[in-house]
């Protein structure tokens, strides 16, 4: 999953467990809008892990021989590793991986991710998801939470509160520094 409970929780300044079950289920449809705005999927990658070892190494596009075919004619080495960008991170929940990259080694096809896995495992599949992924899908679910208490009201005012909601000038209905974060990296 692209952002955690606990995650979410701590980015949000979220104590106790009375919203557990609200974040949990919200979790899912922030991966779901957040593709939906991004429109291109998580890349995805086959490697291997060695326990106490953060390199994570023979790196391929999954799922599809072309995507390597294509990284073939594109990089020299056939090196996967090109593709990924510092502080993307990798999760894998069979291996209870959820780390960022802190290295890349084009050169040998290898990433370093912040913390070693504990476990060894050969073609494990990684969806990798772009930097600041967790922060933008922790304020997707802030803002569900909040437009589900607010449904329909347009502005407000008690004393000196005054809350006024705008018309979004995207076509996904959500803030547009939500939106903006999303397609920045996806635009060219």
């Amino acid at each position: 999953m692209i952002i955690t409970l606990a995650q979410v929780k701590s980015l949000l300044n979220i104590s106790g467990t009375a919203k557990d079950t609200l974040i949990s289920a919200l979790i899912p449809e922030a991966e779901a809008k957040y593709l939906q705005i991004r429109n291109i999927p998580f890349m995805q990658i086959q490697a291997d892990i060695t326990s106490g070892d953060a390199t994570v190494s023979n790196l391929k596009l999954y799922p599809c021989d072309v995507l390597n075919s294509l990284s073939s004619v594109l990089y020299d080495n056939n090196t996967v590793a090109a593709f990924i960008d510092r502080t993307d991170y990798f999760y894998n929940s069979a291996q209870s991986i959820d780390n960022y990259v802190t290295e890349i080694d084009v050169e040998n096809n290898t990433i370093e991710l912040d913390t070693a896995p504990s476990a060894t495992a050969t073609d494990i599949i990684f969806t990798v998801y772009p930097k600041g992924a967790k922060f933008v899908a922790a304020k997707l679910i802030q803002y569900f939470m909040q437009s589900n208490s607010m449904s329909g009201l347009q502005s407000e005012s008690v004393g000196s509160y005054s809350y006024s909601k705008g018309g979004n000038g995207n076509p996904f209905g959500v803030p547009d520094d939500i939106y903006k974060s999303i397609k920045r990296y996806v635009d060219c």
